[in-house]
């Protein structure tokens, strides 16, 4: 990527983060440290889905591109709220699908684009300050996969927040097993890594947060 289409997605993410804060969620894309944190141990095979909530202009996109290159079959799917977003991502990787949509739409895009249950959704969304964070995490765990995950991350100076809290309770209590997963602690600023699992059998299970307590 040259410079000056770095800097233009920057004032791009910056004019977008000032139009709309609370959807945008930060003044500066998340770094490929956070984005391939997020993707570490990923178990993706031939002819599954992943899906993206939320990619902006494409900082973790371009990470997720990179891992599913190898596996032949991978599909992707970005949903992205902003239609400027999604007009630059579809410019820059036209090889992948991007819906400019929300994301609580999910079910409906799957099913009109023919795609399957996602084995993975990875979230970019701020979703410690959006209203329907609960139910875009029972969603998440609805459509996905026998067997799936759903991650997202967190800020580490939100931790003791009020949403961040309320986020970590919301997937604790849907998911069969919640866990932070690592700290990524060369993202700026900080971030920590969440994920649910949907077990391969979907019977509800009972959630235990590990690393670090959610109370």
């Amino acid at each position: 990527m040259t410079t000056a289409i770095a800097k233009g997605q920057r004032f791009l993410f910056l004019r977008r983060f000032l139009h709309n804060p609370r959807e945008v969620g930060a003044v500066c894309p998340s770094t490929r440290f956070l984005g391939r944190s997020m993707l570490l141990d990923l178990d993706l095979r031939p002819g599954d889905l992943i899906v993206e909530y939320g990619p902006g202009t494409g900082a973790l996109t371009q990470e997720i591109r990179r891992a599913i290159r190898p596996i032949d079959g991978v599909r992707y799917l970005g949903i992205e709220s902003e239609a400027g977003f999604c007009d630059v991502l579809r410019q820059r990787m036209p090889e992948l699908q991007f819906a400019n949509a929300r994301v609580e739409q999910i079910e409906q895009l799957l099913a009109e684009r023919d795609l399957p249950r996602p084995k993975a959704i990875i979230s970019g969304l701020p979703l410690i300050f959006l209203p329907a964070m609960e139910e875009i995490v029972s969603t998440a765990y609805q459509v996905l996969d026998h067997g799936g995950t759903f991650r997202t991350f967190s800020y580490v100076q939100s931790y003791i927040t009020p949403g961040a809290r309320r986020l970590r309770r919301a997937m604790r209590d849907r998911f069969d097993r919640f866990r932070i997963a690592r700290l990524v602690a060369r993202n700026f600023p900080p971030a920590l890594v969440l994920q649910g699992d949907k077990s391969a059998n979907a019977e509800a299970g009972s959630c235990a947060e590990l690393v670090l307590s959610a109370k």
